[in-house]
Parts: C-alpha cells; sequence; structure tokens
C-alpha cells in the first residue's frame, strides 16, 4: 500500500483483515468477543451489523498494559503541566499511575451511583479532568461533557436534557494567574449533586452546599473497596 486511495479501497474490500489489524493497533480488548466482523448478507453493501455479540469497556483498554504495542505499566499515558507552572518541567504519569487513580475515581462512583446512571464533567482540560473521564466510562456510567465556559442557564440546560445524576466540577478555572469561578456557576445552573476538586493545592477555596461534596471526601468512600490496581471487581458487562 503505496497511497490513501490504495489504502482506502484496501480497507473495503478486505474488511475482516482491515478491522484485524485496527483493533490489534488500537489494543482493543474484549470482555466478550465477536462472531465476526461484519455480520451482514452482502458486505459489499453498507449495513449489517459490526462486531456482533462483542462487549467491551473501551476505558479498559485505555489502562491496561499491551506488551505487543510496546505498551507497559511504567509507559507514559499523560504528560501535562499545571497553569502558572511554564518555566516548570511536565508533569508525567504512568500507566499503572493512571489506572490506580481511575480506579479509586470508578470504585468512589461504584458506592453513589448505578451502572448506567449519567455523570456530568464541568471543568477545565487537567489531569483530574482525564482521570474523571475514564473513571466515568470504566465503572459503567455515561459521561455528560459541559463545556467550563458555560453560563449557569446553559449549565442547567445540558444536565436536564442529559438527566444527569450529578457533575463533578472545580471550584475555580486557573488562567493567566487570575481565578474565574466555576462551581457557583454549577450552583446556579443545577441542583443536582456537585463533586468539587480544588484548582490548586488539596484544600477548597468554596465551601459546598448541603448534599455536595469535597474531591477529598469523595475519594475516601473508595476506601475498602479493593485493590485499585486490578479490574476484576469492576462490573464491565455494557455493550
Amino acid at each position: 500500500i503505496s497511497s490513501f486511495a490504495l489504502f482506502h479501497k484496501f480497507s473495503i474490500e478486505n474488511q475482516e483483515v482491515y478491522w484485524k489489524i485496527v483493533l490489534k493497533e488500537l489494543s482493543i480488548k474484549f470482555v466478550r468477543e465477536p462472531t465476526s466482523i461484519l455480520d451482514a448478507p452482502d458486505k459489499s453493501k453498507k449495513g449489517g451489523t459490526w462486531f456482533p455479540g462483542a462487549v467491551l469497556n473501551i476505558a479498559e483498554c485505555c489502562l491496561l498494559p499491551w506488551p505487543s504495542q510496546n505498551k507497559t505499566d511504567d509507559s507514559t499515558a499523560i504528560v501535562w503541566r499545571d497553569e502558572g507552572f511554564d518555566d516548570y518541567p511536565v508533569n508525567r504519569m504512568s500507566l499503572k499511575e493512571l489506572r490506580t487513580q481511575v480506579m479509586t475515581v470508578a470504585n468512589a462512583l461504584d458506592t453513589m451511583f448505578q451502572k448506567g446512571d449519567r455523570i456530568a464533567i464541568d471543568m477545565p482540560m487537567t489531569c483530574n479532568a482525564v482521570i474523571v473521564y475514564l473513571a466515568i466510562i470504566l465503572g459503567g456510567f455515561v459521561v455528560v461533557g459541559i463545556a467550563d465556559s458555560f453560563a449557569p442557564q446553559e449549565i442547567g440546560t445540558r444536565m436536564r436534557v442529559a438527566k444527569a445524576k450529578a457533575i463533578v466540577t472545580q471550584d475555580f478555572i486557573i488562567r493567566g494567574g487570575k481565578k474565574f469561578p466555576l462551581y457557583s456557576r454549577v450552583m446556579e445552573g443545577t441542583s443536582a449533586k456537585a463533586i468539587v476538586i480544588p484548582a490548586t493545592g488539596d484544600r477548597l477555596g468554596v465551601t459546598p452546599r448541603n448534599g455536595d461534596m469535597s474531591w477529598k471526601d469523595f475519594l475516601s468512600r473508595a476506601a475498602g473497596r479493593g485493590h485499585p490496581c486490578t479490574l476484576q471487581f469492576i462490573n464491565l458487562q455494557m455493550p
């Protein structure tokens, strides 16, 4: 294959081979393997059922090592720099460290919600945002994304339309050395339970309203829920 056009043609004419290659390259792990790649009477036409019978949790695929793809527990999973620390070295988190933190959050969520519940995220793209996003999916819940620029009314509309049971947010947004309120906008927009992460340090810069939780109190709910580096006790049977 020497051109995109030939590659495209190959993917259409050799669907079974092509998608097996893609699954391997993307390190896709199934909880239950599909019975075939595509179940269709005429595979030359659109339609049919892709990967019939398959069950997977895509977050699990992001968190497990895959030696054949040089993806080990020590591999770097996230690279980031905190706002305001432009002159400092970037932070790095290994796959094992990421898995540990995601499992902790997933276990804490599991003590509060039912599989399939919708949980919103309204915060900047931070390391914690990635952890929360993966944890919601891993635990069998549904992510509702809300832009951190939304006004209270827009937050309320998104929460109502999505039927979200809770929202994970930050006390403030730090940009250009200034603090901009975020949790206050969330409180004004929705009465749903909020889990509030401090933008800096370990202590919140706001007082949570009744029924809301600090990040520290939320994480404490995962205590005693099993070893955070195993995926076996999270119910992954979600299509």
